[in-house]
């Protein structure tokens, strides 16, 4: 795997370890590429949460790109080593919460954080319903960007506002926002 842009463009970290790589779907660099054209003015001064973040490639990403501050959520163990693996052999510095998604999101709802970018990439058979939503609107600051990360299935909320999706084969990104439309 390979940094695309930014500061650290061309530097490659690490991907899931051997015996996590049937469990994990990494955003591929084509993928992540044509993700960041398209979020590219928002990059610059973000807050970004990274939620399911695997190998925490996005969320690197954005840190190359620009963002301000960088939280990831990814509760496999092996892959959180992956995430301060890759931080450290890049010298950048990101908060890492070690749990359940929804978890972290009401700790993080709880404690008054917002986000001007948050990227999830859940597992294709895990829901991202209503409650999934109902847990991102409160840490998604007015006016920011939902990047959703999903399989050709329909998304069942009413609480963000959708605003475009881009369909790479199976894969599909879909941008929401919380209170304007862009």
């Amino acid at each position: 795997m390979r940094i695309v842009g930014g500061k650290h463009r061309g530097r490659t970290i690490k991907g899931p370890p051997k015996k996590q790589q049937l469990n994990t779907r990494p955003t591929t660099d084509r993928v992540r590429e044509s993700l960041f054209n398209i979020i590219a003015p928002r990059i610059r001064g973000a807050n970004f949460l990274d939620l399911f973040a695997g190998t925490g490639a996005v969320g690197i990403e954005a840190l190359s790109r620009g963002a301000e501050s960088l939280t990831l959520v990814e509760k496999n163990m092996a892959m959180v080593r992956v995430i301060k693996d890759n931080l450290l052999s890049l010298g950048e510095e990101a908060e890492v919460f070690p749990v359940d998604v929804y978890k972290a999101l009401e700790a993080l709802a709880k404690e008054g954080r917002k986000f001007e970018i948050i990227f999830a990439d859940p597992p294709y058979h895990l829901e991202t319903g209503q409650e999934f939503f109902q847990l991102v609107e409160p840490v998604l600051s007015e006016g920011g960007l939902l990047v959703l990360e999903h399989s050709a299935e329909q998304i069942d909320q009413n609480i963000l506002l959708e605003q475009k999706r881009y369909v790479y084969g199976e894969t599909i990104i879909s941008l929401f926002t919380r209170g304007e439309h862009t």
